[in-house]
């Protein structure tokens, strides 16, 4: 295999393992109520235990990694990840599995943040390829781990944490096959440029990035089976309704990388925010199943939008903001179920979706008006 092949093979697996915290144990959340004991309402804490680190530990990754080698850091990030992960099999009790999140989420709040860095390591003529085909990782492992999950927890509750203990031989493969030492040539600009502010397109990505986020999490993950359960669809249906949601997005992704490699960043920003607000506010006015089918067409809009906004965040400063956007993934990730449940408590979901799409469509409306300015690409 090539330089460029493993890098990119070791890549895709920190992201695969990376974005496995929540999605894999989604399905069998009401089981694992029952062998902590506690009510299943109780498990939104379960998931957001894993998810709250991630909005430091992803920058702290991400400088380990400048000032030690990325082998070192993701090495470490890949032990703590798997064993507090494979643990939780051993622990009955609320609190320990809890506190075995928070331990699981220090490790992998680095995961995906130092996947994209490595990602960017590649050849310039591979380079923004490698960070969509990364991101894409991301929305098929959407579609595979539920359906993983569900099942391994067929035969245990304790079986879906199995699939965890991967990431402990995974280290030692990174600790073989990545180089030891710094990052190889990244020039000491990118460390003072981090160390002053971001830069306002970096601030302006980094925005996006959480707003994605709060739709992608609260909107589309947490509503999509609330208004599927409104339509009469069974929980089998479901899963498979969530599955194609985040295939679209898998599909997106490749379907515009030649796009990407082009450099047309703005027109995609655009084409993605606005694709978001069409099929978020069709959700909200169509009838019965046309607005399911707007709300699973939504999964196009991610699937177009966080390569975009990873390759672009990997161009400024030799990727060095890498870390601060898996933080602001993450912020995002963690508001977005709070404050769409925070709406759904005084409005119809129908109008809630409306609202999501309006606010897409006020952030494509923004991005498009800076990109028709003179001196913007």
């Amino acid at each position: 295999m090539t330089r460029d092949g493993t890098t990119m093979t070791v890549a895709f697996g920190a992201t695969a393992l990376g974005v496995s915290s929540v999605s894999l144990l989604a399905p069998v959340l009401p089981e694992l109520a029952v062998r902590y004991g506690v009510s299943v309402d109780l498990m939104a804490y379960f998931q957001t235990a894993v998810m709250l680190p991630g909005i430091v530990t992803g920058v702290l990754a991400a400088r380990l990694a400048r000032a030690r080698g990325r082998r070192l850091a993701l090495a470490l990030c890949l032990l703590m990840f798997g064993a507090a992960g494979v643990a939780l099999a051993l622990v009955t009790t609320f609190p320990a599995a809890v506190l075995l999140r928070v331990l699981q989420g220090i490790g992998g709040g680095g995961l995906v943040a130092l996947s994209f860095q490595i990602a960017r390591s590649v050849s310039p003529r591979w380079r923004v390829r490698a960070i969509g085909y990364n991101a894409a990782v991301v929305s098929t492992m959407m579609v595979v781990l539920p359906l993983i999950g569900s099942t391994l927890g067929g035969y245990s509750t304790a079986a879906p944490f199995a699939f965890y203990g991967l990431a402990l031989p995974a280290a030692l493969v990174v600790w073989r096959v990545l180089p030891a030492g710094g990052q190889g040539g990244q020039p000491p600009t990118a460390s003072r440029t981090s160390r002053r502010g971001p830069p306002r397109e970096v601030l302006g990505i980094l925005v996006m990035t959480v707003l994605l986020n709060v739709l992608v999490f609260g909107w589309l993950l947490l509503l999509t089976p609330l208004l599927l359960d409104a339509n009469g669809v069974d929980l089998t249906w479901r899963g498979w309704a969530l599955a194609v949601q985040s295939a679209l997005a898998t599909l997106a992704t490749f379907a515009t990388g030649r796009w990407r490699t082009r450099g047309s960043f703005a027109v995609l920003a655009v084409a993605g925010w606005g694709a978001g607000a069409f099929f978020l506010v069709g959700a909200g006015v169509l009838p019965g199943s046309l607005a399911v089918a707007a709300l699973v067409g939504a999964g196009v809009f991610y699937g177009i939008l966080n390569p975009v906004l990873a390759a672009r965040i990997g161009a400024v400063a030799e990727g060095a903001w890498f870390g601060w956007w898996q933080s602001c993934a993450r912020t995002g990730q963690v508001l977005g179920p709070v404050v769409a449940a925070g709406l759904m408590a005084g409005l119809p979901i129908t109008l809630v979706l409306v609202l999501g799409g309006a606010f897409s469509a006020v952030v494509a409306a923004v991005v498009l008006t800076r990109s028709v300015r003179p001196g913007n690409g």
